[in-house]
């Protein structure tokens, strides 16, 4: 009996203790929901965020992207709200520990028509964690806000009324099956209390599931898109024509799911997207295609806005699912009569013809787009099998049209010649939207009026200047495939897609404010300067088995990267550190452009920006670049010398005569030519590393009575030459003596002092004035500048405290008549009156590496060219210190400046550029 007693009472404990264990484990934990059981239907965009820390931390390493974000696309509240429950976790110790390791969810919830607000989500898993984040809501916004307490369908709901002074919008917050929510909308919170008593969540949609399945590891979030709902979100963000494209994707797909990650200023999505395929979305037209690698990059212009374009594998299969597509659309009809009105005016079927010519890339071109309220323009390219075939086959159209008409074939032929040797035939065609007709309606934004070839794409336009200009850009090689920062973007990009998106962000205000709706495009407007940090964007998908993968890549600049506005620009192997050359082509009488790149490769590029040709040489060009007419016919051959040989080429860029000549000691200077007599029996002069100075005639032979026996040291400024009261004067230095010779190498002047040459200068010449004889100006290591006058007397002058490898020239800025002294040393640069006072000077923000240009322009107008290559910028200074207006501009190598054709009216500088381009400015005719 007592054993049964002491069973009965160990029984009865045990069954307390259990008890007790469980309302107090009950108490302690519950049974949480997975949040996206809160989150409504009718969210098009689900952020899912791992930890709530972490997310926020990668958005605060990212804050200048993120806020700029929030001020380009107007959307501060959410902004606002992210950085403020940011800004409580890490100075309110009791959030801060209720946050850790807690996940978010975020959704985009409508509110009403083109209205969504946002409403936070995370999981609780105990009582004691439900009454600490009650607590904690309390404690944080309760001296800011008066909060009330009301019940929902059973579930207590929390409603803050912020006072006006703290600038907050009110909050509703609710816990309801362990899962806290919160929004700025009291509605959306009830909506999501329903939605978890409704039973059903989004974790029974099999599409959402198939996506969920692939989300990856170690990412900053998980953005998940209802394809069926995201375009009408997009669609309270555009206006007009933007609305209508949009119109034709009301149901992309199903769900997809791209994986965020946020650093160095750069936002990337990947991941996949599914669509079911017993539906009518969009997605399903690519079913059966491979993605292609899209090559369009090498034709789209370097200069455009953004451009479209589809890899096609399979095209017939595209045109079978894209009509199955209209007819489930309800769209056959109007597409149908399309297609009647192509085969009537141009007697083929477009889908029978197209089929055969077109190679997989379909692109649609925007250039021009970058000021709000002007219309750039769009093309239509088609890459084709074979170019000469596809002209065939347009040409039978427009025969057909013509005989339709009642026109001459012939008429449709427009000519564009980009310079006299090289043209290009573009054609009128008689069918305006070829575009929407064979590949949907938001091709249809491209008007096909015309038509022309570059390679094998066929290029359709609105007009014949648009197409000359697209055209231009090619010959030019200023394409987006030779773009420097186009191709690092690109690096982050696929390689192989169905579907292409890029934006150069920049160039594309006028598009986003064409398409954004009042209050975006208004915002814009005003907000343009961080519009412009946003550098470009990009979006793609290729088709998979069972799933699509997207990649989108946004790049931001906290700096705005200038880019050149100019008649055009020429791609060159690589960049160039010389002055480019202006020299006359002896055929038109006009200048052409001549070059070298840090390659040692040599260009001629005419006055279109066309390269004739391109050559290697075996070093660097040292000196000057002289045109002497070897033949004495009047055409112009050129000639220069590297270290060790000396050039001359014909204007086709062949070698003449016995050139290149090597010389017997490689050089220390380039060569300097004189044609004393003025009957073309030129003198080549240059100085050699074995202190010889060679002089040779212009066939190569050594002239027999140069008779000087050698320098001290060096030489390696240029040798110069004078005639002064019949007297010749061959004239240079070493880096101690500066000597003055007759033709034959005599000393004709000895100056009466020695003194240690400036290396990087050179020796100027100053004729007679009513205050001095004829004289040379040059400094010495110090900056002391030395006249030398031609009785061998000197004279010094000290204006200032320089370096030894000061910059220095002598030259009339104020058109006085008398040379001004111009030194640059380091960033500055400074300017004295011919009488040693000052005149004006300027400070550069980083060392000048070379020696200023001067320009004479007119008889009033004398400037002064500077470049700071460590800045990429040129400079270009009036007689008075002020920047000429448009200064500075682009460039990184010395320039030139002058006219490329007679009877031009503005300048042109020509100056090469930091991505391999040469840049041609039009410059303003200067007053006076």
């Amino acid at each position: 009996m007592f054993k049964r007693i002491i069973l009965i009472f160990l029984v009865a404990g045990a069954l307390v203790f259990l008890a007790a264990g469980y309302f107090y484990m009950r108490r302690i934990l519950i049974t949480g929901t997975d949040p996206i059981s809160a989150v409504p239907p009718d969210a098009a965009v689900i952020v899912r965020a791992g930890s709530i820390t972490g997310f926020l931390s990668a958005i605060r390493n990212n804050q200048d992207l993120w806020s700029e974000t929030g001020t380009v696309l107007n959307s501060h509240d959410l902004e606002t709200r992210v950085s403020y429950l940011d800004s409580i976790i890490n100075y309110h110790p009791q959030a801060s520990l209720l946050a850790a390791g807690k996940g978010m969810l975020i959704s985009m919830n409508p509110v009403s028509r083109d209205n969504y607000q946002a409403v936070f989500y995370t999981g609780l898993s105990s009582y004691r964690e439900i009454k600490a984040f009650n607590q904690a809501m309390h404690d944080m916004i309760g001296s800011q806000a008066v909060i009330s307490e009301r019940v929902y369908d059973r579930v207590k709901v929390y409603d803050a009324v912020f006072n006006k002074s703290a600038g907050m919008q009110d909050i509703t917050w609710a816990i309801s099956d362990g899962v806290f929510i919160l929004s700025y909308s009291a509605i959306l919170v009830e909506n999501s209390i329903r939605q978890l008593f409704s039973g059903k969540s989004l974790l029974e949609d099999d599409g959402f599931n198939k996506v969920l399945s692939t989300s990856g590891r170690n990412v900053d979030a998980d953005i998940f898109f209802n394809l069926k709902l995201f375009p009408r979100y997009i669609s309270s963000f555009i206006q007009g024509n933007g609305k209508r494209l949009l119109s034709g994707f009301t149901v992309l797909g199903n769900w997809a799911l791209l994986d965020l990650h946020l650093r160095d200023n750069t936002m990337i999505l990947n991941g996949f997207s599914f669509s079911d395929r017993a539906e009518n979305n969009y997605l399903n037209i690519f079913q059966g295609q491979s993605p292609e690698t899209i090559n369009v990059e090498s034709v789209v212009p370097g200069y455009s806005s953004a451009f479209l374009a589809l890899g096609l594998s399979d095209i017939p299969g595209f045109y079978h699912n894209y009509n199955q597509w209209l007819s489930s659309t309800g769209k056959v009809a109007h597409h149908n009569e399309m297609k009647e009105r192509f085969i009537y005016l141009t007697g083929s079927d477009p889908f029978e013809v197209f089929h055969s010519l077109i190679d997989m890339e379909i692109a649609l071109v925007m250039t021009g787009w970058e000021k709000a309220g002007e219309d750039g323009q769009t093309f239509l390219l088609m890459k084709t099998k074979s170019s000469s075939q596809t002209r065939d086959v347009l040409m039978e159209m427009l025969s057909h049209h013509a005989s339709l008409t009642g026109d001459d074939a012939g008429s449709y032929r427009n000519v564009y010649n980009v310079d006299s040797e090289t043209s290009f035939d573009i054609y009128s065609f008689p069918y305006l939207n070829t575009g929407e007709l064979l590949f949907g309606e938001i091709f249809g934004a491209a008007e096909t009026s015309y038509f022309s070839f570059v390679g094998n794409y066929l290029v359709f336009g609105e007009s014949v200047n648009g197409i000359s200009e697209f055209i231009h850009a090619n010959v030019l090689n200023q394409t987006l495939s030779a773009d420097t920062r186009f191709r690092e973007f690109s690096e982050y990009l696929s390689t192989r897609n169905n579907f292409y998106f890029y934006s150069n962000m920049p160039r594309s205000a006028g598009l986003f404010s064409l398409l954004a709706n009042e209050d975006l495009s208004e915002n814009l407007a005003n907000n343009i300067e961080s519009y412009r940090k946003f550098q470009a964007m990009s979006v793609q998908f290729g088709s998979g088995r069972d799933m699509v993968y997207n990649n989108l890549f946004f790049r931001y600049s906290p700096e705005i990267i200038e880019e050149a506005h100019t008649e055009w620009q020429t791609l060159l192997d690589t960049v160039i550190d010389f002055k480019p050359v202006f020299l006359v082509n002896h055929n038109t009488g006009e200048n052409e452009i001549f070059v070298q790149d840090l390659n040692n490769t040599i260009y001629l590029i005419n006055q279109a920006g066309r390269i004739l040709w391109k050559k290697p040489v075996d070093g660097k060009i040292l000196g000057n670049v002289h045109q002497i007419d070897y033949f004495n016919n009047s055409r112009l051959q050129i000639m220069f010398n590297t270290r060790e040989q000396i050039f001359l080429v014909d204007r086709n860029g062949n070698d003449v005569g016995r050139y290149p000549l090597r010389l017997p000691s490689p050089a220390t200077n380039g060569i300097s030519v004189f044609d004393y007599e003025n009957n073309k029996d030129y003198r080549i002069f240059v100085a050699c590393e074995d202190n010889s100075v060679v002089v040779r005639s212009k066939d190569g032979n050594i002239i027999s009575g140069w008779d000087f026996k050698g320098t001290e040291h060096s030489v390696s400024q240029e040798i110069k030459y004078f005639r002064i009261d019949g007297r010749d004067y061959i004239v240079f230095a070493d880096r101690h003596r500066v000597y003055m010779l007759d033709r034959r190498g005599n000393v004709r002047v000895n100056p009466d002092k020695i003194f240690p040459v400036s290396a990087r200068n050179n020796i100027i010449f100053e004729g007679r004035t009513p205050s001095s004889d004829p004289r040379l100006a040059l400094t010495d290591t110090t900056g002391v500048i030395w006249h030398i006058y031609f009785d061998g007397k000197t004279e010094t002058l000290k204006l200032g405290e320089y370096s030894a490898s000061h910059f220095f020239d002598f030259q009339d800025i104020n058109a006085n008549g008398y040379k001004d002294y111009i030194f640059i040393d380091s960033t500055r640069l400074e300017v004295f009156n011919n009488d040693g006072s000052v005149m004006f000077s300027h400070e550069f923000p980083v060392p000048i590496h070379h020696s200023p240009s001067y320009y004479h322009f007119s008889r009033e107008n004398r400037k002064i060219g500077v470049v700071a290559s460590d800045l990429g910028q040129i400079f270009l200074i009036n007689s008075d210190g002020e920047l000429y207006h448009g200064f500075p501009l682009i460039g990184r190598s010395p320039f030139t400046i002058g006219f490329l054709q007679s009877g031009q009216g503005n300048f042109q500088l020509i100056v090469g550029s930091d991505n391999n381009f040469l840049y041609n400015y039009s410059v303003y005719q200067f007053p006076g």
